[in-house]
């Protein structure tokens, strides 16, 4: 089933998704270089997390502040020292710092599980945006007038096992606007259950996205109901 919605100048064809064979025939045909975001809430907005509370003050002065804490407490816990700013941007994303960065997957199955995996009472939504053009982190600097999309090359186990991409926004104008996307897909409340169960079968789950000792205990509660 189609929606299209008229937002002023643009119009956005939202495809609803309520079973599995629904998503895999929506997704068919989807550029190679797409990149795959999983929201579970279908209104949040594609805002880096940084940005999203406003009345905290200017976002660079924010960034600066945050990072130079990170930078010099984090040192201990590293094994490897960064090199560039964007790798610290990077890491911080990965362990909950608000930053510039969106997380996005290679992977449509990895996204589909973080639209299903809670809020079962909120519609989802899958976002489809084919940016074509992929930046090496080592060519990334802080200063951009556009969203920039890069592979990380301080990639964890989670970002290996979730496909993982970034997007780096401006300070200028960091909202993606849906006219943006390729694509984007609301999965039904009603839906996720389902779905979710579907993915375990594929190999998709809390263990296999999260792979370390948290995720294992999340899919065996989940495994056994709890």
């Amino acid at each position: 089933m189609n929606l299209i919605v008229s937002l002023g100048v643009w119009i956005l064809d939202k495809k609803i998704i309520s079973t599995f064979s629904d998503y895999a025939n929506a997704i068919e045909g989807l550029s190679p270089t797409s990149l795959f975001r999983g929201i579970c809430d279908e209104e949040f907005e594609l805002l880096p997390s940084l940005f999203r509370h406003r009345d905290l003050g200017d976002p660079k002065v924010k960034e600066n502040n945050l990072m130079w804490v990170f930078r010099a407490q984090a040192k201990s816990h590293l094994m490897a020292m960064p090199s560039r700013d964007i790798e610290w941007l990077t890491i911080a994303q990965h362990h909950g710092l608000p930053t510039r960065l969106l997380d996005w997957s290679l992977s449509p199955l990895v996204a589909l599980f973080f639209a299903v995996k809670d809020d079962f009472e909120r519609d989802g939504a899958i976002c489809v945006y084919d940016k074509k053009q992929f930046v090496k982190e080592e060519n990334v600097n802080g200063e951009i007038d556009e969203i920039i999309a890069f592979f990380p090359s301080h990639a964890t186990r989670r970002i290996f096992a979730q496909s993982g991409m970034f997007t780096l926004h401006p300070f200028g104008k960091p909202k993606l606007e849906k006219p943006d996307l390729t694509k984007y897909f609301i999965i039904e409340k009603k839906s996720k259950h389902s779905l979710l169960q579907m993915l375990v079968k594929f190999g998709i789950h809390h263990a296999s996205m999260f792979p370390d000792l948290d995720g294992l205990c999340s899919y065996i509660k989940y495994v056994n109901k709890y």
